[in-house]
């Protein structure tokens, strides 16, 4: 098509348009549209005179808008150069600013006291707001609004898990407070040369992070358990819990015999009757609640099992034998500050003269640093 044809094509459109636009709006709607086609030409003619950058809204081009969308219905079918939601998104920020400004002659609260209502939200985080304004009010002489308190509490993912502080205890607090009496236990896989699985069995004091026993199998058994939970304590003197997982050597026990019984596993079971232990069964996908014997275990990979290619079960329980004779007695540990069973000459304020030598451990995997006598 010639380029006067094309021209002239468009022109016809363009006159159409409008006479359709004429008879379907009333005068006012179409006095409003002319207005609003007007205003966009405006905004395009200054575009084009600054080199044909993107269309730039003054914040009086917004207000036109944002009033236009309050008394005229069909500001959708005038809006050309920006979308629809454009203008929902300035009469909300305009909705914003306006309660912003009103707001502002409110005072706030003293700080002492939002410093209060935040601590009492984040130690309770049961309480609602008014029992906090129950509590300032009627213990502390402070009186304040429901909705007052409300507005300084702590949201709820910053008070964390809602719980009765009173009658119950954080994980951390009950490991803290029964360190000494508390064994965990836990296993390790290890693969031979010859592709044979291989477990290991660690037993941990948490109280002063000490390995009291460990042992390997290929085939462990909850008799094999028992046996080695027997060796830890033959005289039935032994700790008074005994973390582990839910692991099936364990025998689980299903939901019903679970609730009938009350124990989760059979070695639980045998534990309470038979050893006087009680078995503290982590929750289940929660490694952490069992994370000193998983950190021993990372410890034992990383600084012995992965630099070995054994060949055969005696070979894996002499490397772990001789890491936890190293554990024990010469490896610092962070989490107390010093080291869990040390030998007899360090058991003595270290000496601060002497050539330092070290002492190959696991064929000089390992230096232990001492003083030379």
């Amino acid at each position: 098509m010639p380029q006067s044809d094309a021209a002239r094509m468009r022109s016809l459109l363009a006159i159409f348009s409008a006479f359709r636009s004429w008879l379907w709006l009333s005068p006012s709607d179409f006095a409003l549209e002319n207005a609003a086609l007007r205003q966009q030409n405006a905004i395009l003619k200054a575009t084009v005179d600054r080199a044909g950058l993107r269309p730039r809204h003054r914040p009086s081009d917004r207000v036109f808008w944002v009033a236009l969308m309050r008394f005229w219905s069909r500001w959708r079918a005038a809006l050309v150069i920006v979308r629809p939601a454009t203008v929902i998104a300035w009469h909300r920020l305009g909705w914003r600013l306006f309660w912003r400004w009103k707001s502002q002659g409110r005072t706030a609260i003293e700080r002492e006291h939002r410093d209060l209502i935040r601590r009492i939200s984040r130690e309770h985080p049961a309480w609602g707001e008014d029992r906090i304004r129950d509590e300032l009010r009627l213990k502390l002489g402070v009186e304040h609004s429901a909705s007052t308190i409300r507005k300084y509490m702590l949201r709820p993912e910053e008070r964390g898990p809602i719980e009765e502080r009173q009658r119950s205890q954080t994980w951390r607090t009950f490991l803290k407070n029964h360190a000494k009496e508390i064994y965990a236990c836990d296993f390790l896989v290890q693969w031979t040369a010859t592709y044979r699985v291989v477990y290991v069995f660690i037993v941990m004091e948490l109280g002063s992070r000490r390995v009291v026993h460990a042992n390997v199998t290929s085939s462990p058994t909850l008799a094999w358990v028992k046996n080695q939970i027997r060796e830890i304590c033959p005289f039935r003197e032994g700790p008074r819990f005994l973390i582990h997982d839910n692991d099936g050597i364990f025998g689980q026990l299903g939901r019903r015999k679970k609730a009938k019984s009350g124990f989760r596993c059979h070695l639980d079971r045998w534990l309470a009757r038979v050893m006087g232990i009680e078995g503290i069964p982590i929750p289940y996908r929660a490694p952490d609640a069992n994370a000193f014997v998983e950190r021993f275990n990372l410890s034992l990979r990383t600084e012995a099992l992965d630099h070995f290619i054994f060949l055969n079960e005696r070979h894996v329980h002499r490397v772990v034998t001789e890491y936890v004779r190293y554990h024990n007695g010469a490896r610092g540990h962070q989490g107390i500050g010093t080291i869990p069973d040390p030998y007899d000459e360090l058991r003595e304020p270290p000496r601060d003269e002497g050539r330092v030598v070290a002492l190959p451990v696991l064929g000089g995997l390992i230096d232990d640093y001492r003083r030379a006598a």
